[in-house]
């Protein structure tokens, strides 16, 4: 737990928002609705931090803001391979 406790704030948000952006994209267009949380990881990092220049650009950042949609494709992975022997 006390590893939990070591992340930084700014990686949870990225991780609370693409889980938001990952829940609502699934919810509205299935699996191709996970699209919308990678564009919006990428949106965020080049566009608004890197060109309009209001942050600091991170790649970490944006693997918080995707990693949900891991998490995602691992669950419904799950459901469709078969049971191990």
């Amino acid at each position: 737990m006390e590893k939990l406790a070591n992340i930084q704030k700014d990686k949870l948000l990225h991780f609370f928002y693409g889980a938001i952006i990952s829940f609502v994209g699934v919810s509205v267009l299935g699996l191709h609705g996970l699209w919308l949380t990678a564009i919006a990881g990428a949106w965020k990092e080049l566009y608004y931090d890197w060109w309009l220049g209001k942050g600091k650009p991170d790649v970490m950042d944006f693997l918080w803001t995707i990693f949900p949609v891991v998490m995602i494709l691992a669950y419904y992975l799950t459901l469709y391979l078969p049971p191990l022997k």
